[in-house]
């Protein structure tokens, strides 16, 4: 005659097998969490922000012309951009081991108006953008109507 008090038919070998099985997965998913963060993170870190936010600030208070401040004088912002990386670096007081990209691009991103010579090269980098205008003292500051965008970028 069968036992008549349990009926489920587990055993303990059952059990200790599906919670090794879940241990197992549990282990797996958490040691893949890292990961899933990972596309939302910057690499860049707060120095280099701050140092394109420093970079873009200087720009603004040096190359404005009378009392607005992002009403740029193009010729002295163009020869600014022909400085080698090296010059830029000591103008604004990067370290030497920082890298700098500063361009002058439509609002729409489709054009680069004024650009330094070096590439970002599929980079993370730590941007800073401002909103500006070109005085008419060059042909290219036509394309800043009715402005442009000042992006500093550091890596």
């Amino acid at each position: 005659m069968p036992w008549a008090g349990d009926t489920r038919g587990q055993t303990l070998q059952d059990f200790a097998v599906g919670i090794g099985i879940f241990l197992i997965a549990f282990v797996f998913v958490l040691s893949l969490f890292p990961g899933l963060l990972t596309p939302f993170q910057s690499s860049t870190s707060g120095a280099e922000r701050a140092q394109a936010e420093q970079v873009s600030t200087q720009m603004l208070n040096t190359l404005s012309e009378g009392s607005q401040t992002n009403h740029l004088n193009a010729s002295a912002l163009s020869d600014r951009l022909d400085d080698t990386e090296g010059d830029l670096l000591d103008r604004y007081g990067l370290p030497i081991t920082a890298n700098i990209n500063i361009t002058v691009e439509t609002l729409n991103g489709t054009r680069n108006v004024y650009s330094t010579n070096n590439n970002i090269r599929d980079r993370e980098v730590a941007t800073s953008a401002r909103i500006v205008t070109l005085d008419d003292s060059m042909p290219e500051a036509e394309e800043c109507q009715p402005g442009c965008r000042l992006v500093v970028r550091v890596w």
